[in-house]
C-alpha cells in the first residue's frame, strides 16, 4: 500500500508517496498524521490517498526506492470531504498545498508525536453525547436576558431558521444598526441548531473579542458549558487543549466553536450553522502565509456542508452588500431600529479649521482636544455618564524630529518613521522608546541629533499615550481615565481589567485605538469623541473611504446604548468630506449606493477582481528589473490568451515600499470579467521559467482579493 503524504512547512505542492508497512496496513486513514523521514531529516504529515500502485512512470521507478512512514497516529486530522475546502484554498489563493495544511491544520511536535495518541484517548474517553438531542430547557439557564425579542429580530430568526430545517445551503447578510441586537439572534439561532444536533461555529476578529463571547456563553448556555461540549479556538489555547479539542470536534462531541480566524478550519462532522460577526473587519483577512479571507472561507464551507452561513454586521463589506443587494447571493436582512427604541447618537463635526484660526500656532500644535469636545466631554461628567475618546495611532507620538536640522528617525529595516512610545526602555534603563510597527525593531531616544549634534529632538503627531498625558492635565481630579490599545491587551488579563472596570463606572474617560470599535457594549458611555477622523481617510487605498465609514459608524455605536440618547464629536479639518457627512446621517445604504457609484466608475471591487502581485528583495535595483520583467510576463500572457478583460496596473513601489529589510514592488491585476481568467493568468505566469527561481524562494507573493494595497 502506498500513501500519498502532505507534508506542512516543505514548501511545495508535491505529495510524497511512502509505503504503508504492514503493522500500519489495517490502521492507514485519509487524514491520518505521520512521521516520514525527508531530506535526511524526520518530518511529519498527512495521509491524503491511499493506493495500491504509484503514479511514478515504471522506467523511473526502477530507480527510485520508496522510503516507508515511521510512525501513524490513532487519530484522524480530517476526513475525506474536507480535502475539498484545503483544494479550493490552495487553487483559489494560489498557494501550495503544504502551506494550506500549515494553516489549516494544528502544529504536531515531531519529538512528542506518540502524545497525539494519549491526547485522542482523552478526547475519546468522555461521555458521547454526539447521539442526545440538546436538552433546550437545560440550555436556557440564563442569568441576564436584557430585553425581549423585537419584532425585527422575531422575523429575522425565522427567516433563517427556515433555512436551517431544510438542512439546505444558504448565506445570509443581516444587516443590523448598531445596538439593533444582533448578538442575541445569532444565540436564539445557535439553540436552535443545538435542539437539530449540528455544530455551530462562531468567529470574531480578534481574540480579545471572544472573552466577550465566553462570558455571555457561560452564563446562556451553562449545560453545554459544564458537559464540555464548547470549545475556544485561537492562538492563545494550548497546544494540547487544541489537539483534544480538534479530535471532539471531528468525532461530533464538541457543538460549538468559538474562536478568531483560523477557527474556520475546525472539523465539523455535523455542521449546520457558521456566524461571522463582524463580518466587515480586515482582521479577517490573513496578511502573511496563506493569504485566506475567514469571511469568504465561511461561505464556501457551508456551501460544501451544506449548513447556513450568516455574515452579521452593522457596517456589511461593500463586496457582501452587493452580493446581497445587487447579485442576490446572499439573503440580504436589514434591521434598521435599535433595540427598545433607542435613538442613534446626534452626531457633531468640529471644523478643526476653525479652531486654527483662533488659537495661535504653538497652542493649537499642543492641542488634542478642541474647545467644543472639552465641553461636551464636561457636560457628560456632570451627568455621570462615561466618555470614550477615539484614536488610532499607538504610542505618544508619531514620530521624532530635529528642528535644527530637520533629521527624523526612521527604522533601519522599514521605510516607515520610529514611533515615540513614552514608556521606559527596557534596555537603557531610560524613559522613551522608538519603534516600529511593522518590524518591532526599537531603539532608545536619543539626547542629541546623530546628524548636526543639536538636542532639539521634539515628536510631533499625536497617539493614544499623548491624548492620555492631555486630558489627565484638562480634567484633574476625580476623573478616571484608562487607555487601552493593541499593546495593552497583549496582556489579556490587562484588558480584561479595564472592560470590567467600564463596565462597573470605575471609568470616566476610555481611551483607545480602533480595539474599542469592535462589538463592545457600554451602557452608561454618553459620548464619543474621534479625535482626527483625516487620519482614517488620508490613505492611500480604493477601500479607504469605505473603512473609515465603517469605523466611525461603529465607534458612534458605543454611544447611547443605554437610557439615554447619546453624542459623537468628529473632529476633522475636512468637514465636508461626504464620508462624514453620510456618517453623521447614519446613512449606511446612503454611503454605500455612493460609494458603489464611484467603483463603478472606477472599475473596482465589487465591480471588479483584483488581485495584487507583489516582488520582494533586500537589493532595490534588482527589484526594480525584475519587476519591469513581470510587467512584460503578464502583458505577454494576456495578449496571447487573448484576456482583454484583464488589466495591469503598475509596477509601483508599495505605498510602505521597505519592511523587514526588503524592498517592496507591486503589480495589480484587475479584471472586469470575474475571477475564471484572472485565475487561468496566474495558473499561466507561475510556470514561467523567468520568475521560477523568485516563486520558489518566496520573492514573490500572490495576494487573491487584498484588504489592502499597502
Amino acid at each position: 500500500m502506498i500513501a500519498d503524504i502532505v507534508i506542512p512547512k516543505s514548501g511545495t505542492d508535491i505529495k510524497f508517496s511512502y509505503l504503508i508497512p504492514d503493522e500500519f496496513k489495517n490502521s492507514a486513514e485519509v487524514g491520518k498524521a505521520v512521521l516520514a523521514p525527508l531530506r535526511n531529516k524526520t518530518a511529519y504529515g498527512y495521509i491524503y490517498n491511499l493506493k495500491t500502485k504509484t503514479q511514478i512512470d515504471p522506467v523511473e521507478l526502477k530507480n527510485i526506492k520508496l522510503k516507508e512512514i515511521h510512525q501513524l497516529s490513532e487519530a484522524s486530522f480530517f476526513k475525506e470531504p474536507h480535502k475539498d475546502i484545503y483544494n479550493f484554498l490552495s487553487s483559489y489563493y494560489h498557494e501550495n498545498i503544504s502551506r494550506v495544511f500549515e494553516t489549516a491544520l494544528p502544529s504536531i511536535d515531531i519529538k512528542h508525536f506518540d502524545l497525539l495518541d494519549k491526547y485522542y484517548k482523552e478526547a475519546s474517553g468522555g461521555k458521547d453525547n454526539d447521539k442526545e438531542n440538546y436538552d433546550s430547557e437545560g440550555s436556557t439557564d440564563i442569568t441576564d436576558i436584557p430585553y425581549r425579542l423585537t419584532k425585527d429580530q422575531i422575523n429575522s430568526i425565522n427567516i433563517i431558521k427556515e433555512a436551517m430545517e431544510g438542512g439546505i445551503y444558504k448565506t445570509f447578510l443581516l444587516h443590523g444598526v448598531t445596538a439593533s441586537g444582533k448578538t442575541e439572534i445569532y444565540f436564539n439561532l445557535l439553540e436552535f441548531a443545538l435542539n437539530l444536533n449540528k455544530q455551530v461555529i462562531i468567529i470574531v476578529p480578534e481574540i480579545f473579542i471572544t472573552n466577550q463571547f465566553i462570558y455571555l456563553i457561560k452564563n446562556r448556555f451553562k449545560k453545554l458549558v459544564e458537559e464540555n461540549r464548547f470549545a475556544v479556538f485561537h492562538s492563545k489555547v494550548s497546544k494540547k487543549e487544541k489537539l483534544v479539542n480538534w479530535f471532539k470536534i471531528i468525532n461530533g462531541d464538541i457543538k460549538l466553536i468559538l474562536g478568531a480566524r483560523s477557527a474556520i478550519f475546525a472539523p465539523l462532522k455535523n455542521s449546520g450553522l457558521i456566524i461571522v460577526d463582524e463580518e466587515h473587519d480586515s482582521s479577517y483577512k490573513q496578511q502573511a502565509g496563506l493569504l485566506y479571507n475567514a469571511r469568504d472561507v465561511a461561505v464556501m464551507v457551508s456551501k460544501k456542508a451544506p449548513a447556513v452561513c450568516v455574515l452579521g454586521s452593522a457596517t456589511p463589506a461593500l463586496e457582501s452588500y452587493y452580493n446581497a443587494k445587487e447579485l442576490k447571493k446572499y439573503e440580504y436582512i436589514y434591521i434598521k431600529n435599535r433595540i427598545n427604541g433607542k435613538s442613534m447618537p446626534e452626531v457633531h463635526i468640529v471644523d478643526l479649521k476653525n479652531e486654527f484660526k483662533n488659537s495661535g500656532k504653538r497652542e493649537f500644535k499642543d492641542k488634542i482636544i478642541s474647545n467644543q469636545s472639552t465641553l461636551f466631554i464636561k457636560d457628560n461628567i456632570d451627568k455621570k455618564r462615561q466618555v470614550i475618546l477615539f484614536l488610532n495611532r499607538r504610542g505618544f507620538s508619531t514620530f521624532l524630529i530635529c528642528t535644527s536640522c530637520g533629521h527624523q528617525f526612521f527604522c533601519k529595516n522599514c521605510a516607515i518613521s520610529l514611533v515615540y512610545h513614552k514608556e521606559r526602555n527596557k534596555i537603557t534603563e531610560e524613559n522613551g522608546v522608538l519603534k516600529c510597527h511593522y518590524c518591532n525593531y526599537q531603539e532608545g531616544v536619543p539626547k542629541l541629533c546623530p546628524e548636526c549634534g543639536s538636542d532639539n529632538i521634539e515628536p510631533y503627531g499625536a497617539g493614544v499615550q499623548k491624548l492620555e498625558d492631555n486630558i489627565k492635565q484638562v480634567f484633574s481630579g476625580n476623573i478616571k481615565v484608562e487607555r487601552i490599545d493593541s499593546d495593552i491587551v497583549k496582556s489579556q488579563k490587562k484588558g480584561l481589567d479595564i472592560f470590567k472596570k467600564m463596565r462597573g463606572k470605575e471609568i470616566d474617560i476610555l481611551i483607545g485605538t480602533q480595539i474599542i470599535t469592535k462589538g463592545h457594549d457600554f451602557p452608561d458611555v454618553g459620548l464619543v469623541v474621534v479625535i482626527l477622523a483625516d487620519s482614517l481617510l488620508n490613505i492611500p487605498d480604493f477601500r479607504s473611504a469605505e473603512k473609515a465609514f465603517q469605523v466611525l459608524t461603529q465607534v458612534s455605536g458605543r454611544a447611547g446604548r443605554g437610557g439615554h440618547r447619546g453624542s459623537i464629536v468628529i473632529q476633522t479639518f475636512i468637514a465636508d468630506n461626504y464620508v462624514l457627512n453620510y456618517a453623521a446621517m447614519h446613512d449606511v445604504v446612503g454611503f454605500y449606493e455612493k460609494e458603489l457609484e464611484i467603483r463603478r466608475e472606477y472599475g473596482y471591487p465589487p465591480y471588479s477582481k483584483i488581485a495584487a502581485i507583489r516582488l520582494f528583495d533586500k537589493n532595490l535595483d534588482e527589484l526594480k528589473e525584475k519587476a519591469q520583467s513581470l510587467r512584460k510576463i503578464l502583458d505577454e500572457i494576456i495578449k496571447l490568451n487573448g484576456f482583454a478583460n484583464i488589466s495591469v496596473l503598475g509596477p509601483s513601489p508599495c505605498p510602505i515600499e521597505k519592511i523587514e529589510n526588503n524592498f517592496r514592488y507591486q503589480s495589480i491585476l484587475k479584471s472586469s470579467g470575474g475571477m475564471s481568467n484572472l485565475h487561468k493568468l496566474i495558473n499561466i505566469l507561475k510556470q514561467n521559467p523567468r520568475l521560477s527561481k523568485y516563486f520558489s524562494s518566496q520573492k514573490i507573493i500572490i495576494d487573491v482579493d487584498p484588504d489592502v494595497l499597502m
